[in-house]
């Protein structure tokens, strides 16, 4: 799995450096949306991308089929390549790693706000002026709903957590109060 992602994170860099160059960066990263989707949509397809049985040309040919009108010429040499390569199968692999560089390079940061109830707009752009002023990035939020947090909100920034739920302060003040927290601080 390692050297999966590894691989994928070579592919991605390759294709962003072109993209730069090319000042495509951004019709590459929609082209790989339009990519995702089809994989996310697909069973079939995403058996098609794993399947040694198939030969690259017929790939290739599907590739043209679903794709042809919707990617750019770079996307799609790009999914040529990937299958005369034999790594169509991680192409979700590399569009993660794309996207985490391309966001990086785009200074933009994927922030999921969870809460008990839905927030209202007024709250939503206070909590997303409130995280880009810390992180200097531009926001790109999520929200959802989690009736068990029971109140208070949830910020997940990367693999950052900031838990400000009344569910996780009864949590610790359940184990304070019943001896079992070790030095916890609320």
């Amino acid at each position: 799995m390692a050297s999966s992602t590894r691989i994928a994170n070579r592919y991605a860099s390759a294709l962003m450096n072109q993209a730069k160059a090319d000042g495509t960066l951004e019709t590459v990263s929609k082209d790989f949306q339009v990519i995702m989707n089809v994989v996310n949509a697909s069973d079939e397809f995403v058996a098609l991308l794993k399947s040694p049985v198939i030969r690259h040309n017929a790939k290739v040919s599907i590739f043209k089929e679903i794709f042809a009108s919707d990617i750019s010429q770079l996307m799609m040499n790009f999914l040529f390549l990937l299958a005369e390569k034999h790594r169509e199968s991680i192409i979700p692999d590399i569009f993660s790693s794309f996207i985490e560089k391309y966001n990086e390079e785009m200074k933009l940061v994927p922030v999921r706000f969870t809460s008990a109830v839905e927030i209202d707009e007024a709250l939503r752009t206070t909590l997303i002026e409130s995280i880009a002023k810390r992180t200097g990035k531009t926001v790109l939020p999520t929200f959802a709903v989690d009736p068990a947090l029971k109140g208070g909100v949830t910020i997940r920034i990367a693999d950052t957590m900031i838990d400000a739920s009344l569910r996780h302060q009864l949590d610790i003040l359940y184990n304070v109060l019943t001896g079992s927290a070790k030095k916890t601080v609320a």
